[in-house]
Order: structure tokens, then sequence, then C-alpha cells
């Protein structure tokens, strides 16, 4: 029981520091550099799109694998806990909606958390998979 929970905090630590790791941001040296090069608010939106489908990427690829890795009860606890993730993400983007104003600034931020949510989901699925070797 004891190993079981310090694999689980293990987890914990190394999703929320696999993502910061090399990258002012928290998020890729990638989206970093193209930032870095943007002016004004268009080019910035372009940086944060193409960082969220970058996120996404990693995020679909770390969920295949760990399905791969599971057996079919694992598997089912798997999509539940996904598709509990995908509503909690649509429903803090509504509230978000609901906080930010519809500025250029605030649709930034918006765009920055959604990219963050993405990271965090994503550096949690590779915790996972190196869990499960």
């Amino acid at each position: 029981m004891l190993n079981r929970m310090l694999g689980l905090a293990t987890v914990a630590v190394l999703a929320f520091t696999a993502g910061h790791a090399g990258a002012a941001s928290g998020l890729s040296t990638t989206f970093d550099a193209c930032t870095g090069k943007a002016q004004g608010a268009i080019e910035q939106a372009a940086c944060l799109s193409s960082e969220a489908e970058r996120q996404d990427r990693r995020l679909n690829q770390a969920y295949k694998q760990l399905q791969g890795r599971l057996d079919s009860a694992g598997k089912a606890r798997l999509v539940a806990a996904q598709r509990s993730w995908l509503q909690w993400r649509e429903s803090e983007g509504a509230l978000e909606a609901a906080l930010y104003d519809s500025q250029p600034v605030d649709n930034l931020q918006q765009a920055r958390n959604d990219a963050e949510r993405l990271r965090v989901r994503a550096d949690q699925l590779e915790a996972y998979l190196r869990l499960v070797g």
C-alpha cells in the first residue's frame, strides 16, 4: 500500500515538473520562441493556437499509448477519467468566458489557459505511462 502511495505521489510530481523543464513559460520551448518573435495580438494568438495543437497531440499520443498498456478494466477507467477531464475542461472554458472580457488580451489569456490545461493533462498521462512502464 505504501509503495502504491509513493508511486502515485511520484506521478503527481512528475506531471507537474515535466512540462516546465526547459521552457520559461511552462509550455514548450517552441511556444516561447514563437511568442518571442510575435509582434501583436494576431501573431500571439497564432502562437497559442499552434501550442494548443502541439499539447493536444501530446495528450492524444499519451492517451493511446496508455490504452495499449492497460487491461480492459484499466482502459474503462481511463476512458471514464478522460471523459470527466473533457467535461471539466469545457466547464473551465465556459467559466473563463463568463469572467473575462472580450478584449484581445482577455481572449489571449483564455487561449493560454486552455493550452495550459492541455499541457497539464498531457504531462499527467505521460507520467502514468512511466508508472505502468
